[in-house]
């Protein structure tokens, strides 16, 4: 069975002429469509992971949301263990240093943070216990199981809180989806 829909000539440009759209809409001639690298998608992906959970947060009845508090220093807790984690998988592959030292370090800055948030003061603070010998699929768990903690307190966030909540929701769905 063949196809039957007319076809339109479409006219052959000359030579740096360019394109009669290009030409009516103002682009250089032969403008190519936007290409996305990979770090570009998974922020992406990141973001719109995050956002119900933001979304979430910012509505409602400011006095019927509670103060997630407790909720924010268990994060920040599991923001410790998840750089233990990555020191652990580190300490067994060396070769994983590039690729993992900047998700040690940012949760280690969420950690910091949801400490303040939180309430907890430097000297509160205490460090997590060694995790057993981790590797990179570990790592990915529990940075993904942090991920799904951050959106399940974002709903229970004030509006003060929501936005650092969903910062380190997005953070580790991306790098989950790195790693993953």
């Amino acid at each position: 069975m063949t196809d039957r829909r007319p076809t339109v000539p479409v006219p052959a440009a000359s030579p740096g002429a360019g394109s009669a759209t290009a030409a009516a809409t103002g682009e250089p001639a032969g403008r190519r469509a936007p290409s996305y690298n990979r770090r570009q998608v998974l922020v992406s992906a990141a973001a719109a992971a995050a956002l119900p959970a933001l979304l979430a947060a910012c509505s409602g009845d400011a006095d019927q949301r509670a103060d997630a508090g407790d909720a924010l220093l268990a994060m920040a807790d599991g923001a410790r263990m998840d750089a233990a984690l990555v020191a652990a998988a580190v300490t067994a592959d060396p070769g994983l240093a590039g690729r993992l030292e900047p998700l040690r370090a940012a949760r280690m800055a969420h950690a910091t943070a949801l400490d303040q948030v939180g309430g907890r003061t430097p000297g509160e603070v205490v460090a997590p216990a060694t995790p057993p010998a981790a590797d990179l699929a570990a790592v990915r768990d529990s940075v993904a199981a942090s991920g799904r903690t951050a959106v399940d307190v974002a709903t229970r966030a004030s509006a003060l809180q929501a936005g650092l909540v969903a910062e380190v929701a997005a953070c580790c769905a991306a790098y989950a989806a790195d790693l993953g």
